[in-house]
């Protein structure tokens, strides 16, 4: 693999004031540049990347000396602290925008600091000397055999679990607002083991009362719709070994996945589609339309899932499926991915 020349000079080496202030100075919170990096917004704010840089930039300043401020007065000097707490707030903005410019590289190789300064526009010595800061915090490695610069292990742990908090704080007003839409019991599902689990369920208005009735119970992931979609991002070694001592015939009676071949030919038809639809197959009656929630990774993290009772669903069967394929991108980009009758209980998710 190719380098890109000399990487760094004696006076990249020579150290400056300019050094990156999550390597060095206090209250910078690194989750909030792990949201940043990857595109997912942080501390509750379903905005893009850009506004949750400004939201991190503003929260780190308010953490500096905010009880101190003074009103502006015309002709008047910066206070000195004001004055510390503007330098602090654009060193973090430029590292902020070096993460940005490891996160946009698309090769998997990672970037020199020749390209990476050209990409953002920075001195190439700045940049040499802040990704260095970056290295020691983990956010950033270095490859020692190519002098190149990627994202690091410690920053997608923090992205990792700062998305599944996300996930959770986020689905509610997306699953309500499909319900509504709708007028379906919708579910918010995920893996677990060779079951899908329903981690949130929300019912329309008006059969309110019983939105929480599947939270916490499980189904055959193979027999279900929110199971297939999820297990179609699986590689075939890891499903093989998911299901490895797995019993599939009669698990679900009614379902026509028998067999891992079976499993192997309905998870082609998900990928073909990137939907689910699963007619009678876990109940007697009912319909289940899935898509699949990605992560800023990319990976599928949980399922947005709309059971119902297939004679009301089958007639408008092509709305619902948009619907819930909306639902599911909607949270997928919050997450920082790029890409029944009334009254009766909610069916189980399938």
């Amino acid at each position: 693999m190719s380098t890109e020349g000399p990487l760094e000079t004696p006076a990249d080496r020579a150290g400056s004031a300019d050094v990156s202030p999550l390597g060095h100075d206090g209250p910078t919170s690194p989750a909030a540049v792990a949201g940043v990096a990857d595109g997912v917004a942080v501390g509750g704010h379903p905005t893009g990347g850009e506004a949750t840089a400004g939201a991190a930039v503003a929260e780190g300043a308010a953490a500096d000396g905010a009880t101190d401020d003074v009103p502006a007065v015309p002709g008047a000097p910066t206070p000195p602290n004001e004055t510390a707490r503007r330098s602090r707030a654009l060193r973090l903005t430029k590292d902020l925008d070096l993460l940005r410019g490891l996160a946009a590289d698309v090769t998997g190789e990672g970037l020199g600091v020749v390209r990476l300064a050209t990409q953002i526009g920075r001195d190439k010595s700045q940049v040499s000397r802040s990704l260095r800061a970056l290295v020691e915090t983990g956010l950033v490695e270095r490859d020692p055999v190519t002098g190149r610069y990627h994202l690091g292990l410690e920053l997608y742990a923090l992205a990792a679990s700062t998305a599944q908090r996300r996930l959770l704080s986020v689905s509610p007003d997306v699953l309500r607002h499909l319900a509504g839409e709708l007028d379906e019991t919708v579910h918010l599902c995920t893996l677990h083991g060779v079951d899908v689990l329903t981690l949130r369920s929300e019912s329309p208005p008006a059969r309110a009362t019983a939105w929480g009735a599947w939270e916490g119970e499980t189904a055959p992931a193979h027999a279900t719709s929110a199971g297939r979609v999820l297990l179609a991002g699986l590689s075939p070694a890891a499903l093989r070994d998911r299901y490895r001592a797995a019993e599939l015939a009669g698990v679900a009676p009614r379902s026509r996945v028998q067999s891992t071949e079976d499993l192997a030919a309905v998870l082609s038809e998900v990928h073909s589609t990137g939907t689910s639809v699963v007619r009678e197959e876990h109940e007697e009656g009912a319909i289940g339309v899935s898509a699949p929630v990605h992560d800023f990774r990319g990976e599928r993290v949980a399922a947005v899932n709309v059971s119902g009772e297939r004679r009301l669903v089958e007639p408008r069967l092509d709305e619902v499926v948009a619907s819930v394929a909306a639902a599911a991108t909607r949270l997928s980009r919050l997450l920082g991915a790029h890409t029944t009758s009334d009254g009766d209980l909610p069916r189980r998710p399938t």
